[in-house]
């Protein structure tokens, strides 16, 4: 358990290590006090972070392994921050179901039925260009 990164007094970091990854532990200072007891955990909480964040890194390397460019997986990325609802088809990112955004990713390569998915995709990708 680590000061919370987020600086909130009543929260904490709790910090998981995978035990078959460690090869040798080093005991630096012993403690003779009992430590405090534990926070009690959101389990359920914790279990979708999980899930989320392997949901999240399953859709990078299976960009990654399709060959998508490196602006693809940014603009996949950047779309995802505000509409949790895309996902990687090919190398296209469909998006609410509703909008396509084909290679090379750019606001003319956005496909859909006109209407509000569409105009805002077209806007964020636009702003991803600097357009």
């Amino acid at each position: 358990e680590c000061p919370s990164s987020s600086g909130k007094p009543n929260h904490a970091d709790i910090l998981l290590v995978n035990l078959q990854y460690v090869s040798e532990v080093e005991i630096i200072n012993d403690r003779t006090e009992t430590p405090p007891p534990l926070a009690s955990l959101n389990v359920s909480k914790l279990a979708n972070k999980a899930r989320t964040e392997k949901e999240e890194k399953m859709s990078q390397a299976y960009a990654i392994s399709a060959g998508v460019s490196l602006e693809g997986q940014q603009l996949f990325q950047t779309i995802h921050k505000t509409i949790k609802d895309c996902k990687w088809q090919e190398k296209n990112i469909v998006v609410m179901e509703e909008v396509v955004i084909a290679p090379p990713y750019q606001v003319e390569n956005c496909k859909g039925k006109e209407g509000s998915a569409l105009s805002h995709v077209r806007k964020i990708v636009s702003a991803d260009w600097g357009d």
